[in-house]
């Protein structure tokens, strides 16, 4: 279906009228308690396979006179249960219509956040109804990623029944756990014995990787290509880590980072890169050069660039150039 009909269909649905979706040229947008809504995309890109496979979207929101609104503020105009639940579909479905605006261009899933005052106000079966709007729209719960906030204490239970709902449907899950949150007690019981101090959440990680001899990562498992890896490893820092931790990196174990199948062999690199300072010294400048050339701003946008240098032009562009 036309985006264009896709537009007059929901908003004939919309039998609250609160809201109104229109175009603005090949994109949707929506007008809602006084706030012009957008989509703002970040393309999501597999470094291994250097293309973009799907994109983060994120809402842009600003009042009549062009002044920007924050995603928080703009919820909190929303008073009801079910004031959130109307705006968080209507955000999510803007963006579905948007997705579809650039998939000629550029393929993928579409990956965005359920904001947590909207899991609370839905009593059941969650993602039933924006479902259908993904059907309207040609899209499946298999194209959508879900990000969902673990952190928010106040859902309890609900949050459980909200991912399984979500994932009985076919939904991708993104889900957001905070350090703090992340910390077992038996791991805090350490703090202060044998010169040990768990840090928890800090603000900036580099102080801490500049002061350090050894990273280490001992995760066991790994989805993706670890961030903690390529910090430690781009503020030349030398890391030993697991198989499951070097997945996706790309860099050459013994070179950029030391690879430990067990933990008599963990124990052993690292005191080695601890002990054997030169050597220590030599794959931390190793690892960041690697980082620097292979996955910096630079090294990671240039197939992007490329990508947006052969995608067509509509004749509306060339006449605004």
């Amino acid at each position: 279906m036309p985006l264009t009909d896709l537009v007059r269909y929901f908003n004939l649905a919309d039998a609250a009228g609160e809201s109104t979706l229109y175009l603005e040229g090949e994109r949707a947008a929506a007008w809602h308690m006084g706030l012009r809504l957008g989509s703002l995309f970040q393309p999501i890109v597999d470094l291994q396979r250097e293309r973009v496979v799907g994109h983060r979207a994120s809402l842009s929101a600003r009042r009549e006179d062009g002044m920007p609104v924050s995603c928080e503020a703009a919820y909190a105009l929303c008073e009801t249960a079910e004031a959130v639940i109307h705006f968080d579909r209507l955000c999510r479905t803007l963006h579905a219509l948007n997705l579809l605006a650039q998939r000629r261009h550029v393929g993928g899933y579409l990956q965005l956040a359920v904001h947590p005052r909207h899991l609370r106000a839905v009593q059941n079966q969650h993602g039933l109804v924006y479902e259908a709007i993904l059907k309207r729209c040609g899209l499946g719960p298999t194209d959508i990623v879900l990000e969902i906030d673990t952190g928010q204490g106040s859902l309890d239970a609900r949050l459980g029944e909200a991912v399984n709902s979500y994932r009985q449907r076919g939904y991708r899950l993104a889900l957001s756990v905070p350090p703090e949150d992340a910390a077992p007690a038996a791991l805090l019981a350490h703090d202060g014995k044998d010169g040990c101090h768990i840090w928890g959440q800090v603000p900036d990680v580099r102080p801490y990787l500049a002061a350090a001899d050894v990273a280490v990562v001992p995760l066991e498992i790994a989805r993706g290509v670890q961030n903690k890896v390529l910090e430690a490893m781009a503020m030349a820092c030398p890391v030993v880590l697991t198989p499951e931790a070097a997945i996706g990196i790309g860099g050459q174990d013994g070179v950029h980072y030391a690879v430990a199948g067990d933990d008599a062999a963990f124990v052993a690199q690292a005191c080695r890169l601890v002990d054997d300072r030169q050597a220590g010294m030599a794959m931390g400048q190793a690892a960041r050069r690697f980082v620097i050339d292979n996955l910096g701003w630079e090294a990671v946008l240039a197939p992007l660039a490329e990508m947006v240098s052969k995608a067509p032009v509509s004749q509306e562009c060339r006449d605004a150039a």
